[in-house]
């Protein structure tokens, strides 16, 4: 499984909770954009703190997604045994 954070920079109010609650996760950018640094999780930790993340973001911008993988490494269909 692939777990990636994605944000919606449209929804972002810019608060600033990922970067500084996180600051190995998310960074501003040159606009003062956060941006996520890790992609994808690899760890248990960094899923968690990622919910965290999830949790604290006023707007709601910030995701966690799972993509279910192959061993292999291609993307598994939702009906794939």
């Amino acid at each position: 499984m692939t777990v990636r954070v994605q944000i919606d920079r449209n929804r972002c109010a810019m608060a600033g909770e990922c970067v500084y609650n996180h600051p190995w996760l998310f960074a501003f950018d040159d606009e003062n954009l956060p941006v996520v640094l890790v992609d994808p999780l690899t760890e248990a930790q960094q899923v968690r703190e990622a919910h965290q993340a999830v949790a604290v973001c006023p707007s709601g911008a910030i995701t966690v997604v799972a993509d279910a993988v192959a061993p292999d490494g291609h993307p598994m269909s939702p009906d794939a045994p």
